[in-house]
């Protein structure tokens, strides 16, 4: 008698497909996504129970020809979601979001109707493994630009968010990871920001558009994937925002103490340790150009109370 052992590790190739569309009205991007959600609905139930009938009919054949969309054998296989959730449709004002956080990919039906609705496809992340980044923008309907309640009713609106947003951002309980910390920054013209990983990308949408409907807020997304391994993919919006002008700092010397000099230009300059040691050979140098007076002077007091002989140029006039 022959007996064979093997032994061998499970695995798989899924990742989750993102489709953003845009369109010139509301009221279109919500029938779009209600159209969108219904044919994945009916799709899923049938895919679920047949999942590898690659010869019949399926829903979305009918679907395709009643829309007036590219015939193919559209979500077959791999072309669907075969052991994770079903496609989620959600229409955010003018946008409309279609994921599928555990799926090979999903057939191009959905880009090819928002084309024939009159839309666009904004971004489409097909198969992406690591997380995905949503930043968001927002501002109020019926209000125009210097309307003295627009910056009261952003405020209001950012401090219904924030309570909300740990419980949206947390891991699942196995992933012992700390969760990825939302960064509130400045867009275009000052616009605000607000930049966040969800650990369930449907519901963290859902949860801010409730909040933005609330308070009759325009609400915009974009989606990116985040670079792969990368612990904090916000850092460099966490950064200190430097503002431009005309002054210089020139560090003379480091003074009498060397750890404290070495702090003080970590938080002048925003760097890390080596950066800040590199900087304090070859003294004199100049450790800030073309900055506001404002800054330059922030960053001499701080480098004068750690012991450096610190001073600021302005420029000439």
């Amino acid at each position: 008698m022959r007996i064979r052992l093997f032994h061998a590790f499970a695995s798989n190739n899924s990742g989750s497909y993102t489709i953003v569309g845009r369109f010139s009205d509301e009221a279109s991007a919500a029938e779009v996504a209600r159209v969108l959600q219904q044919a994945s609905d009916v799709h899923d139930a049938w895919h679920s129970a047949s999942p590898w009938d690659d010869t019949g009919p399926a829903p979305l054949d009918a679907f395709v020809r009643e829309q007036g969309l590219r015939e193919a054998r559209h979500g077959r296989g791999d072309d669907w979601p075969c052991h994770g959730e079903k496609p989620s449709v959600v229409a955010l004002g003018r946008q409309v979001v279609v994921h599928a956080p555990y799926t090979v990919t999903l057939p191009s039906v959905f880009g090819e109707l928002f084309y024939a609705k009159g839309g666009r496809v904004e971004v489409e992340i097909d198969h992406a493994h690591d997380p995905l980044a949503v930043e968001f923008a927002w501002y109020p309907k019926d209000m125009s630009y210097g309307d003295p309640r627009i910056e009261p009713a952003l405020d209001a609106f950012e401090a219904l968010v924030r309570p909300e947003l740990d419980a949206l951002v947390a891991r699942p309980e196995y992933d012992k990871r700390p969760p990825i910390a939302p960064a509130w920054h400045r867009g275009f013209w000052g616009q605000r920001h607000l930049s966040v990983v969800f650990a369930d990308l449907v519901a963290g949408v859902k949860a801010v558009q409730r909040i933005a409907d609330a308070c009759g807020m325009n609400l915009t997304l974009r989606l990116t994937e985040c670079p792969h391994e990368v612990e904090d993919p916000f850092a460099l919006l966490r950064l200190p925002k430097v503002s431009h002008g005309l002054h210089r700092v020139i560090l003379w010397s480091e003074g009498s103490h060397r750890v404290a000099a070495m702090r003080a230009l970590r938080e002048v300059m925003a760097c890390g340790l080596d950066e800040a040691r590199a900087m304090l050979e070859g003294l004199p140098k100049e450790v800030l150009v073309d900055v506001s007076e404002r800054e330059a002077e922030r960053a001499a007091t701080v480098l004068s109370g750690a012991g450096c002989d610190a001073e600021v140029v302005a420029p000439r006039r």
